[in-house]
């Protein structure tokens, strides 16, 4: 399709105009059904019912998540592969399409139209809609013709694939976000502006331009943020590089001088005890803080490069937290200065922590960063050969690590988010959704591995068996409602041409090639499957605890996709 937003940026409207009909005569000669090019053999634009599905498919199309201008070609059929003469080709002025499309809708779409010839004779009329519109595009007026009402004051229609059908939440998290990334931009220069003004010239250049020192790492987290700002804004990657050896210095390297001597509890001295105590205390910690710190601040402006390098330096944090074996001696003793399993979890909450927010952002891009990783599970005994996803829950054994009696994400926040970063998520129940959102994603890659007998997964069992994907999500304590616009957005993906979201995969190659040449009606049954297991597990799981299930069905068009599922539920 034509990319151009503006005549004037890009080709010139000769050239445009030539590779319309260009484009619309290939579409149409071949029957090709795309979602960026809609053929209508007629349309009366003078009135009735007529009228308003166009305006509708007008709306549809303005709001579509399509790459590109969107093209309507009136005069055309797809299945016979030919053109119609279009005898009302002056209704279709721009003079006089605007004050409907004004009456009906606001913001008003953007779009041209054009009155093309065929190669064999026949005029038709092209609508062109810009690449990029003011999108929600609502409904002011209730459209309504011959007793049916066509659309409501309020509503929103998205194209879909070829469909047309209302916009979800998580179509309205997708229009939103960029003005979301727009809002979020502004702040950063608004904030750097007053720092500017504020704090003066001197100080400012100090915060850009100064070499990064590991007291950043471990003194005022407020200081760590503006360098970070400063740093993020001005694109600077040799600073941020800098900045976080300095870290793995500390969360890595620092701890082999902890590794040597004696792993025996009776050649630990009480100087090497408080050793530990104190470097955990004073420095591991506030580094591991200020690595979340750095990482929440990516995902809030949009750097997922340097995203991985912060994943990075923290998955290999905790393997090699989970060799410290003097904390181990130690605890065997029965002292538990610090206990053995500790600065291991302390890095896993701030992996969730950071998963958790990228979700709340829609930043689902950064969870590709991190759900793939694999360690080695952290136990009380000989550290075994099984592989776990870091996000999963990569522990074993009796750790002294917090029980989780509410459930994982009510754990996470009383141990971590709610005393570091309330003020990132808003409100602990704004965490809670986002995490369990997150939880979603671990539990459908779980299902996806273990239970598809799809060959691709078939194979990465038969060949990894030491990869282990069991995973049990906190939907054994708390609601589903709150991942119904995960639900949707990987539901989305999976009816259209991208198939199961690469972002979202454990296993992204694995995952692709299971999906290969499935049709999206097989894909909508395979996860209407899934949302029906879920469902039946969560009930399971609640009456095994002698409670009541929770009340809840899946709404909409994901309780369609339960409905086309006929495989026996699976516990």
């Amino acid at each position: 399709m034509p990319e151009s937003t503006d005549p004037n940026l890009s080709a010139s409207l000769p050239q445009r105009f030539d590779g319309y009909a260009t484009t619309v005569e290939d579409i149409v000669l071949r029957g090709i059904e795309h979602p960026a090019c809609e053929l209508k053999r007629a349309v009366n634009i003078s009135r009735g019912g007529d009228r308003l599905e166009f305006l509708k498919l007008v709306q549809g199309h303005a709001n579509s998540h399509t790459k590109g201008e969107r093209l309507i070609v009136i005069g055309a059929d797809q299945k016979e592969k030919k053109f119609y003469n279009v005898e009302n080709a002056k209704d279709f002025d721009a003079a006089r399409i605007s004050p409907i499309l004004a009456k009906y809708f606001s913001p008003e779409p953007i779009f041209e139209v054009f009155n093309m010839k065929a190669s064999d004779g026949e005029t038709y009329v092209l609508v062109v809609l810009a690449a990029a519109q003011p999108r929600p595009i609502l409904v002011l007026t209730d459209g309504e013709a011959d007793s049916k009402t066509y659309f409501r004051s309020g509503d929103i229609w998205i194209k879909h694939n070829t469909g047309l059908k209302p916009a979800s939440s998580s179509d309205l998290d997708l229009m939103y976000e960029p003005k979301i990334d727009r809002e979020a931009e502004k702040r950063a220069r608004q904030r750097f502006d007053h720092f500017r003004e504020t704090l003066g010239p001197a100080l400012l250049s100090q915060a850009v331009e100064s070499t990064p020192a590991p007291e950043l790492l471990i003194g005022s987290r407020e200081r760590l943020g503006r360098f970070a700002e400063a740093m993020i804004s001005s694109g600077e990657p040799a600073k941020f590089n800098m900045l976080l050896e300095m870290a793995r210095q500390i969360v890595v390297e620092r701890w082999d001088s902890l590794l040597q001597g004696s792993n025996s509890s009776y050649g630990i001295s009480e100087e090497k005890k408080s050793q530990v105590s104190t470097f955990y205390r004073n420095e591991f910690m506030p580094a591991v803080v200020s690595l979340v710190d750095l990482g929440l601040n990516l995902v809030r402006y949009g750097s997922p490069e340097w995203f991985e390098s912060i994943g990075n330096v923290m998955t290999e944090a905790f393997v090699k937290s989970c060799q410290i074996d003097h904390l181990k001696a130690i605890n065997d003793s029965g002292d538990e200065t610090v206990p053995f399993a500790r600065p291991a979890y302390e890095i896993y909450l701030g992996l969730r922590t950071l998963s958790t927010y990228a979700v709340a952002r829609k930043r689902l891009s950064f969870l590709s960063k991190v759900l793939p990783r694999y360690v080695h599970r952290l136990s009380s005994g000989q550290q075994g050969s099984a592989l776990e996803p870091i996000l999963f829950w990569p522990f074993r054994g009796a750790l002294n690590l917090p029980e989780m009696k509410s459930g994982r994400n009510e754990e996470i926040w009383e141990q971590s988010v709610g005393s570091y970063w309330p003020d990132v998520f808003g409100t602990k129940e704004k965490f809670l959704s986002a995490a369990a959102q997150l939880e979603f994603v671990l539990e459908l890659n779980s299902y996806l591995i273990l239970r598809s007998d799809k060959p691709a997964f078939q194979k990465l069992r038969d060949d990894f068996p030491e990869k282990q994907l069991g995973y049990l999500p906190d939907f054994w304590r708390s609601r589903l409602d709150p991942s119904i616009p995960m639900a949707e957005t990987i539901y989305d993906s999976m009816l259209s041409d991208v198939g199961f979201p690469a972002t979202l995969s454990v296993e992204p190659q694995v995952t692709a090639a299971a999906f290969q040449g499935t049709s999206p009606g097989e894909r909508a049954e395979f996860f209407g499957c899934f949302l029906k297991n879920l469902r039946a597990w969560q009930d399971s799981a609640m009456m095994q605890q002698q409670r009541f299930p929770f009340h809840f069905a899946w709404p909409g068009r994901l309780h369609q996709a339960v409905e086309r599922c006929t495989t026996p539920v699976q516990l």
